[in-house]
């Protein structure tokens, strides 16, 4: 099958490893940069993310006054988008006459004014939300939940030395900095966070090795996620790579990866935390059963094969 992906092209999001993903699995893939030309990428994102206000501009982007011939000369079976915040209506509804098209939404449940005057043209919307009423309200024709996924290939256990106590790899949103504050000692990874335990963002084999170097790593969910019941990108990465992980509760955690201790407030958290700093071997019994069963259940591929099942 000839699959086209248009998104962002960038090493370790969601579009890197879908396009290896099918390629593994026996597809031929073509991935077009939706970002081509854009200026000031992250402020543009924001602005068509938040509002529609700024929907005149989209016609302008070089995506969509080339993506008509690219995907014409290319000829896919189906046309992926990867949540689409630079490409019009117009472009859509004028693929859709002519293609099969889907969207791979993959910020849940974020960002109404991205979707609504654009998700009824898609043959199908693939998200991580277990609640999907959030996309057929909006005018979603079919939703199919999609769990993320690890890539064996990166993520895996290595033999490193254990140098933090507890770790937390992820932007440093207000509502995660007040339940750090109230746990303590965390080192941190990620944007906006402050002081000596803090780091910077840490991507592939740099993200491998700060899960591998952790005795725990929290998995501080993101309201809209635990609302969505969406565990995010990072459940399935760090129990790929054998890391021990304390997350937010969530009903679909307890079907995906079902030996992952889970909290529904900070005192839980923090109980949780002083428990299997104390019980080592409990806690390296977890991590091995999450390898296992993201390896064998939660691979890119298996949601590759899960997504061309759908079309």
């Amino acid at each position: 099958m000839r699959i086209a992906i248009v998104g962002r092209k960038s090493d370790y999001n969601a579009e890197y490893f879908f396009e290896k993903a099918f390629r593994k699995v026996g597809h031929d893939i073509l991935l077009v940069n939706s970002n081509e030309g854009v200026k000031h990428h992250l402020l543009n994102r924001q602005l068509h993310e938040r509002t529609r206000a700024f929907d005149f501009l989209l016609s302008n982007y070089w995506i969509n006054r080339n993506l008509d011939r690219i995907v014409g000369a290319y000829d896919p079976d189906a046309v992926i988008f990867f949540k689409g915040e630079f490409i019009s209506a117009k472009t859509l509804r004028e693929l859709s006459n002519v293609r099969k098209i889907y969207l791979y939404y993959t910020d849940t449940y974020k960002f109404k004014p991205l979707l609504k005057e654009k998700i009824h043209y898609y043959n199908a919307v693939f998200t991580a939300a277990n609640n999907t009423n959030f996309y057929y309200n909006l005018g979603a024709k079919k939703v199919v939940t999609v769990p993320w996924s690890c890539d064996p290939d990166l993520h895996r256990k290595l033999n490193v030395e254990k140098r933090y106590k507890v770790s937390f790899i992820g932007t440093g949103y207000p509502e995660r900095r007040a339940i750090i504050r109230r746990v303590g000692s965390v080192e941190l990874f990620g944007n906006f966070w402050f002081g000596k335990r803090s780091h910077g963002p840490v991507f592939g084999e740099e993200f491998v090795r700060a899960v591998n170097r952790s005795l725990i790593n929290l998995n501080l969910q993101a309201k809209v996620s635990v609302e969505a019941d969406a565990p995010t990108m990072r459940t399935f990465e760090v129990a790929g790579c054998g890391g021990f992980q304390i997350s937010d509760y969530m009903p679909s955690l307890k079907r995906y990866l079902p030996m992952v201790p889970t909290f529904r407030d900070v005192n839980e958290l923090k109980e949780l935390i002083s428990y299997y700093l104390d019980n080592g071997d409990e806690r390296e019994k977890i991590a091995e059963k999450s390898i296992k069963m993201c390896y064998n259940s939660f691979k890119y591929t298996d949601a590759a094969k899960l997504i061309i099942s759908s079309f």
